[in-house]
């Protein structure tokens, strides 16, 4: 465990305001209750369904309001591609046709368990889901999954689920990774809006270059990353599209240990580096001045929380012989109209039950 000695980020004013309001006179169980309470009548109507692949017509009515308009959006737009798959290729299996895709087993979940909360102003509200899967003579597997929501007009309203059983053969990281338009693109693929496509070039396991093209190949590829001397290591790289499909973040994966986040913005027809903030700078050359030398380093880009915030998870960690010293956050970065980019927030990240 890492001591925090390094002294918090100032927030926004809105967003303290909003929080204090929030937490005034209550407790954290109560803070927490409407969070809470939303994760277990989702996750109730959703097992009761019984969905396999994409949710019918029928099953949607029940869950559409549990879910954001984005979520809701993408699960639409993944049934349109489903049905166009079925008129093209009727003899083939179609995409969403089969197998649990709220949560990270194929074979779905026999028992599942809601565990703790966590919400802070500029990220997502989460809940943990302890799952099993268990066939009458098997071994049991187990893992958890975390729910994330989003606040709309004093609501939470489920926007992805991040999955988290570590094995091979899992799909995806998230729901929103299955479905069109995934968050977290590892491979080439379009735009949210289908206006853009993105491809990766690879020397083996190392990324080489992330380029990215207008879809009607109107105009020259461009460079995302690769212009620079060094690859990205053989660790997994990804693109993040915000809501809107004018900003990207690229996450590179230099080493196991040292990983990095870029930004870029659309300006008219080109895309722009945006400059990514320092983190504790000032504590940075601190610590550097007192020794200490940083170990690990991972900027990994993880979501975007509205049109023109990005919620990167960061985690540092120090070392003076036998001293050692770190955090592990959850920071956001807004991008401002002008293509600035600023920290409004950072917290801890939520430890494990």
């Amino acid at each position: 465990m890492f001591k925090h000695v390094m002294k918090p980020l100032a927030p926004l004013l809105a967003l303290t305001l909003a929080y204090a309001a929030f937490t005034t006179g209550r407790s954290p169980e109560e803070r927490l209750a409407p969070i809470s309470d939303a994760a277990k009548t989702f996750y109730t109507t959703l097992r009761a369904e019984r969905i396999s692949g994409l949710p019918s017509e029928e099953q949607m009515k029940k869950l559409s309001g549990l879910l954001t308009p984005g979520l809701h959006a993408a699960i639409l737009k993944a049934r349109a591609e489903q049905q166009e798959q079925i008129k093209k290729h009727p003899d083939d299996k179609p995409n969403w046709i089969e197998g649990d895709l709220f949560g990270s087993l194929f074979e779905g979940v026999t028992q599942w368990e809601l565990g703790s909360a966590f919400f802070a102003p500029g990220v997502d509200g989460t809940v943990k889901v302890n799952l099993t899967y268990q066939e009458a003579t098997e071994k049991p597997t187990k893992w958890t999954d975390i729910l994330v929501f989003k606040q709309r007009e004093e609501k939470w309203l489920l926007d992805d689920i991040r999955m988290g059983g570590e094995w091979a053969f899992k799909s995806a990281d998230s729901l929103r990774g299955r479905l069109p338009g995934g968050w977290q693109a590892r491979e080439d693929h379009d735009s949210p809006d289908e206006k853009w496509h993105v491809t990766f070039q690879r020397d083996g396991e190392v990324v080489s270059n992330i380029s990215i093209q207008a879809a009607d190949k109107s105009g020259l590829p461009h460079l995302l990353f690769g212009a620079e001397s060094s690859p990205a290591g053989g660790v997994p790289s990804w693109v993040l599209w915000n809501p809107d499909s004018d900003l990207l973040a690229v996450r590179l994966g230099d080493s196991p240990r040292f990983t990095r986040t870029l930004i870029f913005r659309l300006v008219g027809h080109e895309w722009k580096k945006v400059e990514m903030p320092v983190f504790y700078a000032e504590e940075k050359k601190t610590m550097a001045g007192n020794g200490f030398r940083e170990t690990d380093s991972l900027i990994d880009a993880d979501h975007w929380y509205d049109a023109n915030t990005l919620v990167v998870k960061y985690f540092s960690s120090w070392a003076n012989g036998d001293d050692g010293d770190g955090y592990s956050k959850y920071i956001s970065v807004q991008i401002s109209a002008d293509g600035k980019a600023s920290v409004t927030e950072a917290v801890d990240t939520p430890g494990k039950d």
